[in-house]
């Protein structure tokens, strides 16, 4: 049977078997000169005028890291599939992922739309699972589409290249609309309807002879039994719009002067943030270029302390929700913002200076008041005991959380994410500023995106909502690891010549004038932008710096580097956040800790299954992280285990965090820190595929509860002098006059033992004897570590400077406070 339907003046044709004919045959629908053939699983293909345009689609399910593969073409189509419902093509089946072994259904829709084709899949896991995508691939042939034009509306387009790319994937974004210029007249459209991540890529490396477009249905990650993703389209042959880009020109051609200057409130307490919308007009190519136009809000103080606060240029954004997919869409406004935070009650006085080529020109003074709050302010390393940080008010901070770097879905993951860490009483969390998430110099230089700046506005309110302070990692390494990272089309590194950019190497970014003044510029944004929120903890410049490529040998001109922008920071940061840097693992650099504008030093470490430095030691994360803190103790600074975990021979996710459910290698670490005299908590790594899906909030609240009220900037501590009566226990701790923490620990109780299921043996009659206590009785009390409670208190009494404890049977590790009995 074949049915025919004329839609318009354009005919579409459906031509289809009847129902209950064979399912091996194809379904083809007509639209004047293309046809578009699908087959019995589901597969489909375009045609203009005979010639194949898209030789496949198909949907594949991807196995973590891409170890495997399933897709339509291997799939089990349902009994009685494909049939015709109405109008539509329905074809239903289950597609195999074979490693880990797991069942997709998936349910796919093609039918007429006017003069085009609605193209619609749903699928879901029939098991819960893991994957590294779920994508629909469209493959191009190359000899038909060499030349030709790719747009991902409305954010880039390129040519599909004609010899094969140094990076394979030489398009990526999230397009509203794929559109496909098959002539200079013609072109073929994917109307998604709202952003989806897609990318272009060139299947040449695997000696392919196709393009390859995939929008993804699923980012990839864990996947819950019967977790929907759907991906929908309109494929239209013969598009007539021609959309205009995006536009990021954000240029301006006037006279230099200010206008209105409107604040977003006549009162604020302290520490808030108060917000300015400022007219000005001038004359720049870029608003981000401080020696083009440079605008700045000068604060009069009651004091007559003057504040100078860098204004900064912005997009409005929002996000945009559909189910449980999100994405950030632009506004309209766009213009200058003025963001700033006092710190003295009382009347202020705002006046906003702006400077171009052509000169200077004022606002008229505009007044707020100012009036008290419970904020405690900015972190400081404290006065008191400079080993320590402490909020302005004197109040000692010390940091409980982890890395929660990028997102996976979107910024929408921090809705999760911070809410859940907050509530564990987590104070701390570290976010990246890169290419690929929340960084904002990534394009032609000059230009900022503006949607990834709205992106961390986003993630910085969740921030202050939920109590979590933030160490911003402004750079990471992976842009400038060559390996085909310096330029990479489709996501252009702004500091490449071969992008416009200063930099023939990686290593010009710490030498090249032009390279360091664009730095500074994007430091003086970050100050202007996020400057004013006391959740900001502290500016980190990068991510692990020493792995740029071509480092080794020139380290001093990262030192001198490092210098450089510290001295810039404390000379333009108002509030005077703590700065800091960041080497790669169990590397430590006296020349960088010692900096005087470096205010903490940090080391980053992780078991690695063939690394000399950790592939035993790290076995138990209770020796690691105290043995590598104490190579950073002799700067004198707040150390900081900053970042640790697990990672296979690649420095990839290791499986075997993933048989340590219960999060022993975490717990373990973020006591071990506690009791070694950090500043903070050791900070996990795989936050998202790693503490999210497995529940482990409970690790941080324990140790969040036991740390509350420590007087860490005024107790005085050093380490415990404590002494077991057998090598079975590992204490750890630290004692002042009036209070001494311990961590006691099963020796054998590690992440190792634990994954090897080797036994280990409770502790049971063993006692421990700390020293150097004022006689007298002590209130002791046993925390359980796991649970963050009080499991009992009672009075002991020290004699000649003694205390023994006799802790319980203990499989484990339990963890002590005493304090001289009142």
């Amino acid at each position: 049977m074949r049915m025919r339907a004329v839609v318009g003046i354009a005919a579409l044709v459906l031509l289809a078997p009847a129902m209950g004919e064979g399912a091996g045959q194809p379904w083809t629908v007509e639209i004047g000169d293309a046809r578009l053939t699908v087959g019995g699983d589901g597969r489909w293909t375009l045609a203009i005028g005979g010639e194949a345009v898209v030789a496949d689609a198909r949907l594949v399910v991807a196995s973590p890291k891409w170890k495997s593969n399933g897709g339509q073409e291997t799939c089990r189509v349902e009994a009685g599939y494909p049939r015709t419902e109405g109008a539509a093509c329905v074809v239903r089946g289950d597609i195999v992922m074979p490693a880990p072994m797991a069942l997709w259904r998936f349910e796919q829709r093609v039918e007429p739309a006017g003069k085009a084709v609605r193209v619609s899949y749903r699928i879901e896991p029939l098991a819960d699972t893991t994957v590294a995508e779920v994508s629909l691939f469209l493959s191009l042939p190359i000899e038909r589409w060499r030349g030709r034009k790719v747009t991902l509306w409305p954010q880039s387009e390129a040519a599909f290249p004609a010899t094969q790319p140094p990076n394979r994937h030489f398009l990526t974004g999230r397009p509203r609309r794929v559109v496909l210029g098959l002539t200079d007249a013609r072109r073929i459209a994917l109307d998604f309807g709202r952003p989806v991540q897609c990318t272009v890529q060139d299947t040449r490396e695997f000696k392919g002879s196709t393009y390859q477009i995939y929008p993804r249905l699923f980012a990839g990650g864990a996947a819950r039994k019967g977790q929907v993703f759907r991906l929908a389209f309109t494929l239209n042959p013969n598009e007539l719009r021609r959309d205009a880009m995006a536009s990021t020109d954000y240029s301006s051609r006037g006279p230099l002067r200010i206008g209105a200057v409107k604040l977003s409130a006549a009162t604020v307490p302290l520490y808030a943030r108060l917000e300015a919308d400022l007219e000005v007009g001038g004359t720049w190519a870029t608003p981000f270029d401080a020696d083009q136009i440079r605008v700045d809000g000068h604060v009069t103080a009651p004091s007559g302390r003057t504040l100078v606060v860098p204004a900064f240029f912005s997009q409005d954004h929002e996000l945009a929700r559909d189910g449980d997919d999100a994405w950030i869409e632009p506004g309209e406004k766009r213009g200058w913002k003025l963001r700033l935070a006092v710190t003295e009650p009382g009347r202020h006085s705002l006046v906003v200076v702006a400077r171009d080529k052509s000169g200077e020109a004022r606002s008229k003074p505009v007044a707020f008041e100012a009036t008290p709050s419970d904020d405690p302010g900015y972190i400081r390393v404290s006065t008191k005991d400079r080993r320590y940080f402490e909020f302005g008010t004197g109040r000692p901070y010390f940091a409980v959380g982890e890395n929660v770097c990028t997102w996976r879905k979107g910024v929408q993951d921090y809705d999760t994410w911070f809410p859940n860490l907050g509530k564990a009483g987590g104070n701390f969390a570290r976010i990246w500023m890169w290419g690929h998430c929340f960084g904002i110099e990534w394009g032609k230089p000059g230009q900022y995106r503006m949607d990834h700046a709205w992106a961390l506005d986003h993630a910085m309110e969740l921030a202050e909502k939920h109590g979590i302070y933030v160490k911003l990692c402004l750079e990471a390494w992976r842009g400038f690891s060559g390996r085909k990272c310096f330029v990479k089309p489709g996501v252009i590194h702004p500091y490449a010549k071969a992008n416009g950019g200063p930099c023939a190497t990686e290593m010009d970014v710490f030498t090249d004038p032009e390279a360091r003044r664009m730095f500074r510029n994007r430091l003086r944004y970050c100050v202007a932008r996020w400057g004013y929120s006391t959740h900001i903890l502290a500016w980190e410049f990068w991510n692990e710096i020493n792995c740029v490529f071509g480092y080794r040998g020139r380290e001093q001109d990262m030192i001198a580097w490092t210098a450089e922008m510290a001295r810039y920071l404390k000379q333009i940061d108002p509030w005077q956040h703590l700065v800091t840097n960041s080497l790669g693992s169990f590397q430590v650099d006296d020349r960088l800790w010692k900096l005087a504008d470096i205010d903490f030093a940090q080391v980053h470490g992780y078991w690695h299954p063939t690394l000399p430095a950790s592939k035993e030691l790290g076995k138990d994360m209770a020796a690691m992280v105290p043995e590598w803190l104490g190579r950073i103790e002799h700067y004198g600074k707040p150390r900081l285990f900053a970042e640790y975990g697990l990672v296979n021979a690649t420095w990839g996710h290791s499986p075997r965090a993933d048989e340590d459910k219960e999060g022993v290698h975490l717990h373990n670490g973020l006591w071990s820190a506690t009791m070694t005299g950090a500043c903070g908590t050791a900070m996990l790594w795989w936050w998202g595929n790693y503490v999210e899906p497995n529940g482990l909030y409970p690790r941080f609240a324990s140790v969040a509860k036991f740390v509350d009220g420590v007087p860490w900037t005024s107790a005085g501590f050093h380490p415990v002098q404590a002494r077991a009566s057998t090598p079975q226990f590992h204490v750890l701790g630290l004692q002042g006059k009036a209070l001494a923490l311990l961590w006691l620990h099963n020796r054998r109780h590690t992440w190792w033992n634990v994954v090897e299921k080797q036994p280990i043996p409770p502790v049971e009659g063993a006692t421990v004897t700390v020293s150097g206590l004022a006689d007298g009785d002590w209130q002791v009390e046993w925390w359980d570590t796991w649970k963050g409670t009080v499991a009992r208190r009672e009075t002991l009494t020290a004699r000649g400077g003694a205390l023994t404890l006799a802790p319980p049977r203990m499989a484990r590790d339990v963890a002590v406070k005493l304090r001289p009995a009142r």
